[in-house]
């Protein structure tokens, strides 16, 4: 909350909303109508092109960001036409993503080396609202929107997270959806590609400044790239929609106030599986399913209802203040492991001679013996959150001298609820036969966390200089009752942060900046009374330049745990009766440095503006602390061993060419290789290296619009991950069109 402070420069004067209670840029066209996938040099706010009106308007001045943040706009989203985030945050450095089923529907997001697994370490926001199922009782992502209806995200790492938390160490990353426009608006685009995908989006929106309503729903889906022993549908389909009303006071007046209702739903159908492949297997064919897989399926819902008021009470002042409520339930019945014999990790990746009888079976051989059933897990997650935050703001001064002061506030709820059995069945010809057993319970838990959380900031700007220091706390009540076991647990942790950001801006485009905040990620429910919170100093130090057509970045950071935690889920290939335990990992380091280079030249004689991107990101990510885990990422680590999961290296290019109404775009983006378990070996089990190139077109007609997007253009079948049960592919070539028209 307080070293990533965006420094208000303009006052409240009818125009857009603040998308959340942070002012993160809103802004994604600059002037000559270029994309702006990080935070640009904006000379003068008033020349910004606003796109929704309602309110009260900040104009931000982005120079006077005391920290490392990055925006990407509706206009670099309209261009890369993807809903997969993992492929949205490429150009992002600082973010690492690993993927898993090849969509992005379930992503898996880390900054700053912070673990990825499930994105649990990053603090997720939709309009400036926690979006994860559970965020403090069980914050793994097994829901994330879809990218297409989204409008902007902002990205805000080390010191930048500490306003939004819970987790303020890696970083916090908001999406934004649309706001209601002035006047009768109207889009639509359908989209078609290979593996049966297709993709229906329309949006119908009316306003004007004091009233207002949205109504957006897409649909899209794919039949799926792998295959299964006879055939069947290895796909999703998921659908979302969104209606948003408001009402105001007149918004050239002093006074004034404005409601805003939103309301969403969401559902998915995935025929989708935790278990990969042998080596040997993937080797043969890296798109092939087991017959075991066959009855893997997700399902999963979720409704929201969100209450915004705005409330301007002088100039210079005005309070936001948002209640929430997310239901999200989903059930997953997957194959899980065997009723007696090896884990699924290791009959498939320790590949034992001793385990081929089992592997014989997940490939669709008969069982002969009770133990070789296979045990398929029906889980059943029903999420709450729920809660209410406020934050006041009060500005004084002008450009040269002013001081800002932010307070906020959030009482906030959240349940999780495992309801789960095990089913065994045989394998009879190649088709999974129930054994007669019945179904099993393997847990009976729910989970529920009721927090406190408030920080108060005060940003003084002085000329060029912007000093940004504040504090945040964090008190945290939580149960846990775990009916198999007959036991429950009670917790409470007050947790006080504090932090402190500067930037210095000089006349030609370069700024300075720094800062040092207190990291924080909490301990779920139910966990032993020696696990301890993840706590660590985070510092940063860079310059970042703008003018004439470039921008560049060079920020160094560097993260200092006291403890690292980690903790079992299936999807890192944890055992039943493990999951949701935490671990103590001891001290860590993280040292990194971010590179960002962005140029634009314009070449008249030709009729070309030629845009190249370019992000990188250096990582060393180490344990200091020597321990035993029964993490199985961690497992025995030594003092000096290097964290899972994190790349040395990562790098994304992009080069695009605009001609009239025609534009085209190439990115190659590395990959770097990761260990899958802690250590400093050259035999550590590994995903390697591998390159990705993708490209995008698009053709603008009046209204209309075409494009065309094309993805792992060399269609390489890499491998990306070996958990939780055996290797999986990265997604092949993927190709669709599409058409776009909107009206005014």
């Amino acid at each position: 909350m307080l070293s990533m402070v965006l420094v208000v420069m303009g006052q409240l004067d009818g125009g857009e909303p603040v998308p959340f209670e942070v002012e993160a840029p809103t802004v994604e066209r600059q002037e000559d109508g270029g994309a702006a996938p990080s935070l640009p040099s904006i000379p003068d706010a008033g020349s910004l092109r606003r796109e929704t009106y309602v309110l009260g308007q900040r104009a931000v001045d982005v120079h006077r960001v005391a920290g490392s943040a990055q925006v990407i706009g509706r206009e670099e989203l309209e261009r890369l036409e993807s809903n997969d985030i993992n492929r949205i945050l490429q150009q992002v450095p600082g973010a690492y993503v690993r993927e898993e089923e090849g969509f992005g529907n379930r992503p898996n997001i880390g900054f700053r080396g912070v673990s990825s697994d499930r994105s649990s370490k990053v603090t997720l926001m939709e309009d400036g609202v926690l979006i994860a199922p559970s965020p403090y009782s069980a914050p793994q992502a097994y829901f994330f929107p879809s990218m297409t209806r989204m409008v902007g995200i902002d990205i805000f790492k080390g010191p930048a997270s500490i306003r939004f938390g819970p987790n303020t160490i890696g970083g916090a990353l908001n999406l934004r959806t649309r706001d209601i426009p002035n006047g009768l608006q109207g889009d639509l685009d359908l989209a078609l590609g290979n593996y049966g995908y297709g993709k229906s989006h329309g949006v119908i929106s009316w306003g004007d400044e004091q009233f207002g309503v949205l109504l957006e729903g897409v649909r899209w889906g794919s039949t799926g790239f792998k295959s299964l022993p006879g055939g069947g549908d290895t796909g999703f389909t998921r659908n979302e929609f969104m209606l948003k009303a408001r009402a105001a006071t007149d918004p050239s007046a002093t006074l004034g106030t404005g409601f805003e209702l939103k309301l969403a739903y969401g559902d998915e159908r995935s025929n989708e599986t935790y278990t990969g492949l042998t080596d040997a297997d993937f080797h043969e064919n890296p798109y092939q399913r087991y017959a075991a897989t066959q009855r893997d399926l997700l399902t999963a819902g979720r409704t929201q209802v969100q209450l915004t008021n705005l409330t301007r009470l002088m100039k210079g002042l005005e309070v936001r203040t948002t209640a929430y409520r997310f239901d999200f339930s989903r059930r997953w019945q997957r194959f899980n492991g065997f009723r007696k014999g090896p884990t699924p990790f290791n009959a498939l990746v320790a590949d034992a001679a001793a385990d081929e009888p089992f592997r014989a079976v997940l490939r669709g051989g008969d069982s002969m013996s009770p133990d070789e059933a296979l045990m398929i897990s029906d889980a059943n997650r029903p999420h709450v959150s729920q809660g209410v935050q406020s934050a006041a703001t009060w500005k004084l001064g002008d450009e040269q001298l002013s001081n800002e002061l932010e307070v906020g506030l959030r009482f906030h709820h959240d349940e999780a609820r495992r309801i789960d059995d095990l089913v065994g069945y045989q394998m009879v010809r190649g088709t999974l036969v129930p054994d007669g057993a019945g179904p099993s319970p393997s847990a009976r838990r729910v989970d529920f966390s009721r927090t406190f959380a408030a920080y108060v900031q005060d940003s003084f700007v002085w000329g060029r200089l912007l000093v940004a220091p504040g504090a945040r706390v964090e008190l945290i009540d939580s149960l846990s009752a775990n009916a198999l076991r007959g036991t429950r647990a009670y917790d409470r942790n007050v947790v006080p942060l504090l932090g402190l950001g500067a930037v210095y801006s000089f006349d030609f485009g370069l700024s300075v900046i720094g800062g040092v905040h207190q990291g924080f990620s909490p301990v779920s429910p139910g966990q032993s009374a020696d696990v301890a919170p993840e706590r660590a100093v985070n510092s940063e130090l860079g310059v970042r330049y703008a003018q004439h057509g470039t921008r560049a970045e060079l920020i160094g950071f560097w993260s200092e745990y006291e403890n690292i935690t980690g903790e079992c889920t299936t999807s890192n290939g944890c055992a039943l009766n493990e999951l949701a335990r935490q671990f103590n990992g001891g001290r860590a380091r993280v040292l990194g440095a971010e590179a960002l280079l962005s140029r634009r030249q314009k070449l008249p004689a030709l009729g070309l503006t030629v845009n190249g991107d370019l992000a990188y990101t250096i990582t060393s990510a180490r344990f200091l602390t020597s321990f035993t885990s029964d993490n199985p990422v961690w497992g025995a680590v030594e003092a000096g061993d290097f964290l899972p999961y994190i790349p040395q290296h990562q790098l994304s290019m992009r080069l695009r060419v605009n001609k009239g109404p025609f534009e085209a775009g190439l990115g190659a983006t590395y990959y770097g290789e990761f260990r899958e378990e802690a250590g400093q070996g050259a035999d550590d089990l590994r995903i390697p290296s591998r390159w990705m190139l993708d490209a995008t077109a698009s053709f603008e007609l009046g209204d209309a619009r075409f494009y065309l997007t094309a993805t792992n253009l060399l269609n390489q079948a890499a491998p990306v991950s070996r958990r939780p049960f055996g290797v999986r592919p990265q997604a092949p070539m993927m190709a669709q069109v599409g058409f776009k028209y909107a009206f005014r």
